[in-house]
């Protein structure tokens, strides 16, 4: 297949979650059809997450393109900075308008500053894409939500007509000519401009053939890479997914925290333990509860990671939780047994561990727990059982292979279109 020479300009939303689903959508349209990606990061944080603490994507990035940072905080000087954004959109507007080629976005043409100068970018040449592949759904109840709210998500017509919702009035403005959408209810689909658009449509993404091909090809170069010191008897690892852990973070949260550390680092002889963390942890508060949580013949026998999901689930022999999570989800469909731990016993924390915390509702606590025992295959409540059943994880992961290749999804019923009959030519 010979490559195509356009380009596509990804602008990054200010946030890491989403960044997953919009990659892996660029690396199914470079295995396609040969287009290239530049990303666009508007923001330092993001895009020093990006370049220095999340390898696998930077490195699924270079692989199909390259990200640059169009910000003003780019250069010292934010004089410099506000020249180089200048001259680059006046790059990228020449190369949409006369090379023809594409940018993609999720909301950054519909909001400031660029809904003011949008009659610039060639509305032909515009992909409008949804901003996240999973939980994407709407809970219609006794709260009302505002249109926009109601766009960014999906409904089926039942649905729509079941809660009498008008989508055709005065709907949010929608400024592209195609669109690509993770499910048919997206409600941009239905969006009274979208009328003569087209309209894409990448289910399961995440499990997409070149992102998991990607995933699979260079995953145990990533894991070997962080693997801790120490003498293991399993080839597998255990991998922790752990919430937004701080000072302030409710003390139920930070009490399961401890106590699921305290039961898996039981079995650190056995496997090395992957412990993930969410992106704004309290690094010094996490260190605090490590130490209270091991003894010194575990402090090598773990790591923090910022390995990708997909990564870690090509060796982990099963993923644990002890607060709810989008990733429960993931874990599951890359076909990683997961277990919720609800333990408390024998945490033992220092008062000084829970001074700053909050406590939850039973409310809250109650839809906590409902989302767990959703997303999870097993849930712990006792640590003799939790025992039990990791005698017979011990004996499965003997003999078997280090990595398991994740399945890529069928590109069938992936998409709605054929190789290179992406976009309009």
């Amino acid at each position: 297949m010979k490559a195509s020479k356009k380009i596509v300009y990804v602008f990054l939303r200010n946030k890491i979650v989403g960044i997953d689903s919009i990659l892996s959508t660029c690396m199914e349209i470079y295995g396609r059809c040969g287009y290239t990606f530049n990303f666009i990061s508007f923001d330092y944080m993001t895009y020093k997450y990006i370049v220095e603490d999340n390898t696998v994507i930077r490195d699924a990035i270079n692989h199909i393109g390259k990200i640059e940072l169009v910000s003003s905080d780019r250069y010292s000087s934010s004089n410099i900075s506000r020249l180089f954004i200048l001259f680059y959109f006046i790059r990228v507007i020449f190369n949409v308008a006369v090379r023809n080629y594409y940018i993609m976005h999720s909301s950054h043409l519909h909001v400031k500053p660029f809904v003011l100068v949008k009659w610039l970018f060639k509305k032909s040449n515009i992909i409008f894409v949804e901003k996240k592949s999973f939980n994407n759904e709407i809970r219609i109840g006794t709260k009302k939500h505002n249109l926009q709210f109601i766009y960014d998500r999906r409904l089926t017509y039942d649905e729509i007509s079941k809660y009498n919702i008008d989508l055709y009035s005065h709907p949010p403005l929608l400024y592209a000519d195609t669109l690509i959408g993770y499910d048919e209810n997206w409600n941009y689909f239905k969006h009274p401009a979208a009328d003569k658009s087209r309209k894409i449509i990448f289910k399961d993404i995440r499990r997409g053939k070149y992102w998991i091909d990607f995933v699979n090809k260079n995953a145990s170069k990533y894991i070997d890479s962080e693997m801790p010191f120490g003498d293991f008897e399993s080839n597998k690892i255990l991998v922790f997914i752990a919430t937004r852990i701080t000072r302030n973070t409710d003390h139920n949260a930070i009490d399961e925290f401890t106590g699921a550390l305290r039961v898996l680092f039981k079995y650190t002889h056995v496997f090395p333990l992957f412990i993930k963390l969410h992106t704004f942890s309290d690094l010094d508060f996490i260190d605090e509860l490590l130490s209270i949580a091991s003894d010194e013949k575990n402090s090598t026998r773990y790591v923090i990671t910022h390995l990708h999901p997909a990564v870690l689930a090509t060796r982990s022999i099963i993923s644990v939780f002890a607060n709810s999570g989008t990733l429960m989800s993931e874990f599951s469909k890359l076909g990683i047994p997961v277990v919720d731990l609800q333990i408390y016993e024998n945490t033992l924390l220092p008062s000084s561990c829970l001074n700053s915390s909050t406590e939850l509702s039973e409310k809250d606590l109650t839809e906590r727990y409902k989302y767990r025992s959703k997303h999870s295959d097993y849930t712990f409540t006792c640590i003799d059982n939790f025992d039990k059943f990791m005698k017979g994880v011990i004996n499965t992961s003997f003999g078997s292979d280090s990595i398991k290749p994740i399945l890529a999804a069928s590109q069938k019923t992936m998409s709605c279109f054929g190789t290179c009959e992406l976009l309009k030519e």
